[in-house]
């Protein structure tokens, strides 16, 4: 079937559609052609005044197009070629929209959200994060309630510029060093130093603009990033929420950059930690030289010895990776998994109103090791924390094994 014929066929079955007044669209597809794959017309759909949802990919609109929206409420776009006055026509449009998702996207360097009921934005992946076309992204949402932003953007420096609604944000998104797209040592000496400490400082700005969130989940490279601020002797603006997730791999460095996160949260009523296998980002030198520092800091001379006075649930997390590259359990350093067992160790002993310390072991046999080797981690875990001193006298200890599919 040609090209031709295909977008024809389509065309037929979007107007079926529209004529009947749909309310719900998916259409999901991809090009080997990479100038079809952007040129894809949204055709009569553009026009279609009964939508609620869309998810549509390989897309970008035709200037010309007259994009009629007035109900649509949630809008998922994956592959996406959009500039800034795309986003803004296309926002203009949609003036019931609630909720917005752009995955694999490119092209535009600022969402601005002025409308009122837009209140959950994701961000997940850049197209290219390491072409270097584009390098800066800035949100302005002074009425968005939740944020999400995931994946790789390479160089991207995301900005918060208004965010000053929210109440959940979740930053698990990585960013990758421009020393790494280089061969030549003269240029990561000269630059390196200054890349990072933009991110570093972003990050800072990120915690301030995000100290009256309720719910926040932070990812490995954030984490590490906290850490080398730690390093540094500046102090984290105190955070306001209530329910902390982390979504990381275990290391002495991200385990660093949690403790200072919970002393930066006196409210903090549940922590979730969500242990991850894959792969991470590759650390340039700079990044190797500020986190061996950290190799032989004690955990707890990292942190002054706080009460948590709010702090009812943990929940230590093995989640599953299906992804064939995932990283094997076993990989974990005799160091890494005893950092994690003594800041365990010190949450019972200083949460004086925990209720409920709860370890799930979700993977039954690696991909790697065919061996049950996260849950013998955890395992042990759960079997030194029954005897460690402990603050509460009214908490259950729990653990839970479950297979691949639960």
């Amino acid at each position: 079937m040609s090209n031709r014929d295909f977008e024809f066929i389509i065309s037929l079955w979007i107007s079926f559609a529209v004529e009947r007044n749909v309310e719900d669209v998916v259409f999901l597809c991809s090009f080997d052609d990479e100038e079809l794959y952007y040129k894809w017309p949204l055709l009569s759909m553009c026009t279609c005044s009964s939508l609620i949802t869309l998810d549509w990919s390989c897309c970008t609109f035709d200037k010309e197009s007259i994009i009629e929206w007035k109900s649509l409420k949630s809008l998922k776009l994956q592959y996406i070629l959009f500039d800034d006055d795309d986003i803004v026509n296309l926002l203009s449009c949609c003036p019931a929209l609630e909720t917005m998702e752009l995955s694999l996207f490119e092209g535009f360097r600022r969402v601005e959200i002025t409308s009122s009921n837009l209140k959950r934005l994701t961000l997940a992946s850049h197209k290219w994060p390491c072409s270097g076309n584009e390098d800066s992204l800035e949100i302005f949402a002074p009425h968005l309630q939740h944020l999400d932003i995931s994946g790789a953007l390479g160089h991207i420096k995301c900005r918060l510029v208004n965010v000053s609604s929210l109440v959940t944000a979740s930053l698990t998104f990585d960013i990758c060093c421009t020393a790494d797209d280089s061969v030549e040592d003269d240029i990561e000496e000269e630059s390196c130093r200054d890349y990072h400490q933009v991110f570093r400082n972003l990050v800072r700005d990120y915690l301030r603009k995000l100290s009256y969130a309720i719910e926040l989940t932070i990812g490995s490279w954030l984490a590490e990033v906290v850490f080398m601020l730690q390093l540094e002797g500046l102090a984290l603006p105190q955070l306001r929420c209530k329910c902390l997730t982390l979504k990381l791999q275990v290391s002495k460095h991200t385990l660093y950059g949690i403790t200072s996160l919970l002393d930066a949260s006196p409210l903090l009523e549940t922590l979730n930690i969500h242990i991850e296998y894959e792969f991470g980002y590759e650390h340039c030198q700079l990044e190797l030289s500020y986190l061996a520092e950290g190799d032989d800091t004690n955990l707890l001379c990292w942190i002054p010895n706080i009460v948590f006075s709010s702090l009812k649930n943990i929940k230590i997390v093995d989640c599953i990776q299906r992804c064939e590259w995932a990283t094997c359990s076993k990989g974990w350093s005799e160091g890494d998994f005893d950092k994690l067992i003594e800041l365990s160790k010190f949450l019972l002993k200083n949460a004086v109103v925990l209720e409920k310390f709860v370890i799930v072991a979700k993977r039954r046999k690696c991909r790697k090791c065919s061996e049950s080797c996260a849950s013998q981690f955890l395992t042990r875990l759960a079997k030194t924390l029954l005897d460690s001193p402990r603050s509460s006298k009214n908490f259950v200890i729990t653990y839970q094994e479950s297979a691949l599919d639960d």
